[in-house]
Order: structure tokens, then C-alpha cells, then sequence
């Protein structure tokens, strides 16, 4: 379990406390009421800057929502208790009328909305919003890494970039087992050179830019260059993670000299320079993203084989040279009458895809958002989406996914087989006649974004380091952090792991493979023309994430901030279990008890934090292809026209308008 978000969630109390100025909010555990949620605050000026907010008492029905953290792999509980008034604000909806960016950094969002309001189209302000955060946010993302682009232009064209790392070529099924014990040694796959993967995000850069964006490299880049050079105060999430992670690095580490310039960890409000990432950002602006893979002496390339060779890694010319992006097929479905885009294998977009088809293809919802009815079709949904994951999915190029799993036959399917009353046995989730099942993937380090442009066109971009910091290999001169994304293999065949999961060859590792990842970009189009972009972080959190926001938009009526704010519950198969936050309320736990869900409350935040943009038409353009109309499940309005966008508060997440 990554203590970040534990202490992301006391700071964020602090901070609730200053903003409430002794006010009390918040309903006792297990009360339950049908009032929607109560908003109160006076607005600031400035369109990234959060109001001062009131407390919400409830939220549909439920207490506010608190935040919470906990392990995700094992559900072993391994943080204290969180206070009982800790909660999450949430407001109305950032809203505008010439586009939006949500990130998990305000300077981020900011970055992206420069870009929008420069002239930059959704892919432009994307790829500005990404490099900002590798500067700004470098625990999670950055040049080091790679990631998953879904774009959707305002005509209905859709396209899918895949820049995931690749494993090296000199990469074998066994390179993390140890030949005397025959036993997987995981500090091999999570730090170290052993564990970069090629990295993917500027060659992915390049190609959107070239195909998607309307703007030349140098000027995309400019806003991150500037934080790089001119330097930032250190948010909450960064100065958290450094705090974690100094004291494991030994004197003299290029990550300890990074993280603490002058001995002690970054402190929040620091002001802090990356000069040696701003050359890098300089020589890319000037050469194009093609100069990161650059192979003679001192090149942004060569440094990186340097750094990767002296940890121990494998790393090759070749490996640089080869790596190209895959532009895949987009993966399409429906849901409640609206189409749902997101990004097929490797990526988690299957997995959220199918949930939203097998609860398309039940009755729908008969209680609200917070019932315990509610919450047994969504969690049974997921367990047939996870088993199916866990044991068919990785690189279509080595082994071939199931093409029905993403279909709406496939989905009505497994839907037939939910009970309203009873968990399942194991054996009858997911495909029949499945295969031993395998680990989830552990992208705890990664970020996501959403733009949508003043045109209409939307971006969803995920990407990821891995783990926090990656590898904690730094590319000797560039201040490129590089990712350990090989820990996202299945590291031994059929044996457990150090999480006791175990997997099979679909995701073991082989020479120029992309392992299996959570990250889950999604759109959804309603039959009036509506967008809803929206991705998360967090692991298999991502997909769960997700795809209950999306619940909450569609199903339920809510503004994006509400949806994102709204308590979460988790499920993945394997474990046989359901993590829930403890603003669930008493009897609507017992109610899924009585159906035999094996509860785990945690006390701290489920690694995951979600951004999304609304965006409604100027005028309803109504989708041929629609079936169902949009449901409408209280009497709140609809998102008024324009932009509405939101980002979690579970990390800090500030969103910003051009």
C-alpha cells in the first residue's frame, strides 16, 4: 500500500478545517436520507481556483464522502483509522464555454488550458498538460514512461495510440527468478535497471502531434520548459512522496539528490527547479520528440543506455531505435443508449467496457446510487470483467484476446448469470472454461488527463512510470526519471507472487512485449451529442474508478464533480473481496453481506484518483445510432451547455478553463 494518499487525506483534513472555519458538517456513520447534496461557497476569482466550499451532509442519500486508503493487491489494512471528519468537498463543477482540461495538478491543467487558449486543439493541450506533469508530478509520469491516448474528433472519428514501454530485447520469462531458489525476487522488477521498459511517451508524443495536433513541438512544449526552468512550489502529492521515499535511498543516490536538494525531502510550498529536465525540454522543442531516442555521445538516448547499463539493466540501441507506437483499433460499445470509446489490449479499457455492456444488458438500477441492490450489480459486473482480465489479458501481438469479451452478446451473456440476491460461485464468473487466473497490474505511479477543446474535440491520456519514481534510475544528465514498468508482468508462471496471486503466459515476459495495464481512457458520447472524458490512476482502482463515474453521470444524473467526489467500492475477482469506504452506509453493507459479499472497510483512500470533462453542445446532435434515451433517476438538471470538468480530490487534482 502506497502511504501517500494517508497522508494526502490528513493534509486534505487540515485543509477542510481552515476552509470550514469550525463549522461542522457531515452525517453519523449509517444514516441514510433522500435529500440530493447540499452545496454552499462563495466564488474566487481566477477559473483554476477552488471557492471556499461547505461541507455536504449528504450525498445522494449518503453521509459525505470521506477519503480514504488502503492496500489494493492483498486488502491487508495497513493504516491507521482516518478521523470521522474527514471529508470531501465537493462543489459545482468548474464551467466554461471554450473548452476545459482536468489534470491532478493544478499547474498541469493550467499548462493545457495555455495551449487551448493559444489555439491548440485537444491533442496539443494533452501533450502540454502530460509534460507539465512529468515536471510538476514526477512520481507518477513523465518522459521516462508511456501510456494510452483516446481521441475523439467532433465529427465522431476516433482514434486509439498505444506508447506503452516494451520489454527489452534482451528480456527472458525468468530474468526475475532466482536460479538457485527457483523463487521470483520482486526488488528485480521494481527497481533497478532490470526493470526499465523502453520508454514510450515521446516517441507517442511525436506521433499524435504529427497525426492529431495543429501545433509545432516547440510550442507545445514551452509550458513545461518554463516550470522546468523558471521552477514551481512543491504541491501536497509531491512533497508527500518524497518524504516517503528519501529515507530508502542510500547518500548520494541521483534520486536522494534530486528529492532533496539540501538534505531534507522537498517540503509543500518549496520553490524547486529541474534545470537538467529543462535542457532536456529545450532539446526537444528545438529537434522534435524524435531527439529523445538520439544514440551518439551525451545524447538524450545514450545517457538513458548509460543510467540503465550502471543499474544493471539490459537495455539496447536496438531497443531505443525499434520502439514504435501502435495506433489500435478502438474499442466501441454501448451503454444506457450512449457510445462508449476507450482503448483495447494491453490497456484496461476491455475490462471497463465489459462492466458498462453486463450492466447495459440488466434491468436498470431500481434505487439510487448508494443502495445496496445498486452496488451488488456493480460489483458482480466487476468480478466477471476481473476474472476475464485476469485471465486473457496482455499483448494482443503475443497472445490473442478473446475478441467476444468486448462484445454486447458476450456481456448480455455473462449479465444472465447475476443474481439480484447472491454472490456466485468463483467458478461462474468471467468466461466458462478459463484459465488459471492471473495478477492485476500495479500502475500506483501513474496520471491521468482529459481535454476537450472550444470544437468539441476530446482527448483522454493516460500515462504511467509505474510505481512511484519508477525504477529510481534517473537518465544521467536529462532529469528523466525512468519507469519500472516490467513489475507489470506476470514475473513466474502459475506460482504465486509477492502480492500470492499468480499468472499465466498471457502476460509473462518476452523480448518486445507490453505488459498488461489498468489504464482505462474512456469517452462516452449520450444519443444529444454530449461528451463525458474520463480516466483515473490508481492500479485496477482505475477501471472501478472509472467506470462508477460513468454510472454516476449516466445512470444517476450527477455533474462530474459529484461523480467523482461520490464514495467508491472496489472489486477484482482475487481476492474474493470488496473494499468499501466507510461512508457506505451500515445497513446497505449488511445488505450486501446478506448477499455474501466479503466486506473490507478501509480506513484510508482507495488508491485512484479520476479527472473528467463534460462537454454539451451548443445544440442537441443526436446520435443515429442511439437506442436508448438518456435515463434521468432524480429531478436535478442535466450539465447546462458547454464545459464542466472536475478532478479528483483524492490527490489534489485542480482542473482550469482557457
Amino acid at each position: 500500500m502506497s502511504a501517500n494518499f494517508l497522508l494526502d487525506c490528513q493534509d486534505l483534513r487540515e485543509k477542510r478545517r481552515e476552509k470550514r472555519g469550525g463549522e461542522q458538517g457531515g452525517n453519523g456513520p449509517g444514516q441514510l436520507g433522500g435529500e440530493a447534496a447540499q452545496r454552499a461557497g462563495d466564488r474566487v476569482s481566477g477559473e483554476s481556483k477552488r471557492p471556499t466550499v461547505r461541507l455536504p451532509t449528504r450525498f445522494g442519500g449518503l453521509p459525505g464522502p470521506r477519503l480514504l486508503v488502503g492496500s489494493l493487491a492483498t486488502l491487508v489494512v495497513m493504516a491507521p483509522g482516518v478521523p470521522g471528519e474527514l471529508q470531501a468537498a465537493y462543489r459545482e463543477p468548474l464551467r466554461g464555454g471554450r473548452g476545459a482540461v482536468a489534470a491532478d495538478h493544478e499547474l498541469a491543467s493550467r499548462a493545457g488550458a495555455e495551449i487551448l487558449a493559444r489555439g491548440g486543439n485537444a491533442v496539443d493541450a494533452a501533450i502540454a498538460t502530460a509534460l507539465a506533469l512529468g515536471v510538476v508530478q514526477p512520481a507518477g509520469s513523465g518522459l521516462g514512461g508511456g501510456g494510452f491516448l483516446v481521441f475523439r474528433r467532433a465529427d465522431g472519428t476516433v482514434r486509439v495510440l498505444d506508447f506503452r514501454e516494451v520489454a527489452p530485447k534482451q528480456a527472458h520469462a525468468n530474468m526475475f527468478v532466482d536460479e538457485k531458489t527457483g523463487q521470483v525476487v520482486p526488488e528485480r522488477s521494481r527497481r533497478g535497471g532490470l526493470a526499465v521498459g523502453v520508454p514510450g511517451e515521446a516517441a507517442g508524443f511525436a506521433q499524435a502531434l504529427r497525426e492529431l495536433g495543429s501545433l509545432p513541438a516547440e510550442q507545445v512544449i514551452a509550458p513545461a520548459l518554463r516550470l522546468a526552468k523558471e521552477g514551481f512550489p512543491v504541491g501536497r502529492h509531491l512533497a508527500r512522496s518524497a518524504a516517503l521515499v528519501v529515507p530508502q535511498l542510500r547518500a548520494g543516490h541521483p534520486l536522494r539528490v534530486l528529492l532533496a536538494p539540501g538534505g531534507a525531502p522537498l517540503k509543500q510550498g518549496e520553490q524547486w527547479r529541474r534545470p537538467e529536465l529543462a535542457e532536456t525540454l529545450a532539446v526537444l522543442a528545438k529537434d522534435g520528440f524524435a531527439a529523445y531516442y538520439r544514440l551518439e555521445p551525451s545524447a538524450i538516448g545514450d545517457e538513458i543506455l548509460h543510467a540503465v547499463a550502471a543499474a544493471g539493466g539490459v537495455l539496447s540501441a536496438d531497443d531505443l531505435r525499434s520502439y514504435k507506437p501502435v495506433w489500435r483499433q478502438p474499442l466501441l460499445g454501448r451503454y444506457r443508449g450512449w457510445q462508449v470509446v476507450t482503448a483495447p489490449p494491453p490497456a484496461g479499457g476491455i475490462t471497463a467496457l465489459e462492466t458498462l455492456q453486463i450492466l447495459d444488458a440488466r434491468p436498470v438500477f431500481a434505487e439510487g446510487p448508494g443502495a445496496s441492490s445498486t452496488l451488488h450489480e456493480i460489483v458482480e459486473s466487476f468480478k466477471h470483467a476481473f476474472s476475464d482480465r485476469a485471465r486473457y489479458h496482455g499483448d494482443p501481438a503475443f497472445d490473442a484476446v478473446p475478441p467476444e469479451l468486448g462484445t454486447a452478446a458476450y456481456a448480455k451473456d455473462r449479465a444472465a448469470t447475476i443474481s439480484r440476491e447472491q454472490v456466485l460461485q468463483p467458478t461462474q464468473y468471467g468466461r466458462p472454461q478459463g484459465n488459471t487466473p492471473a495478477q492485476a497490474p500495479r500502475d500506483h505511479g501513474t496520471s491521468h488527463l482529459c481535454v476537450i477543446d472550444k470544437d468539441g474535440n476530446a482527448a483522454a491520456l493516460t500515462t504511467t512510470v509505474n510505481l512511484s519514481f519508477g525504477a529510481h534510475v534517473i537518465a544521467g544528465r536529462t532529469g528523466v526519471l525512468l519507469n519500472n514498468q516490467m513489475d507489470d508482468f506476470a514475473a513466474q508462471s502459475n506460482k504465486p507472487n509477492a502480492f500470492g496471486l499468480v499468472g499465466t503466459g498471457a502476460n509473462l515476459v518476452a523480448p518486445g512485449k507490453r505488459p498488461a495495464s489498468s489504464m482505462s481512457p474512456l469517452l462516452a458520447v449520450a444519443p444529444d451529442g454530449s461528451v463525458l472524458c474520463v480516466g483515473g490512476s490508481g492500479g485496477p482502482t482505475i477501471v472501478t474508478g472509472v467506470v462508477q463515474t460513468v454510472i454516476n453521470v449516466v445512470d444517476f444524473r450527477m455533474t462530474v464533480e459529484a461523480a467523482i467526489a461520490a464514495p467508491r467500492v472496489h472489486a477484482q475477482f482475487i481476492p474474493d473481496s470488496v473494499l468499501v469506504e466507510p461512508e457506505i452506509a451500515a445497513d446497505v453493507r449488511a445488505g450486501l453481506q446478506r448477499r455474501g459479499h466479503r466486506l473490507v472497510v478501509t480506513p484510508a483512500a482507495l488508491e485512484t484518483a479520476v479527472q473528467a470533462v463534460f462537454y454539451r453542445p451548443p445544440r442537441a446532435q443526436v446520435d443515429p445510432g442511439a437506442t436508448t434515451p438518456i435515463p434521468v433517476a432524480d429531478d436535478r438538471p442535466a450539465e447546462p451547455r458547454g464545459f464542466s470538468v472536475a478532478a479528483d480530490p483524492r490527490k489534489g487534482g485542480i482542473p482550469a478553463l482557457p
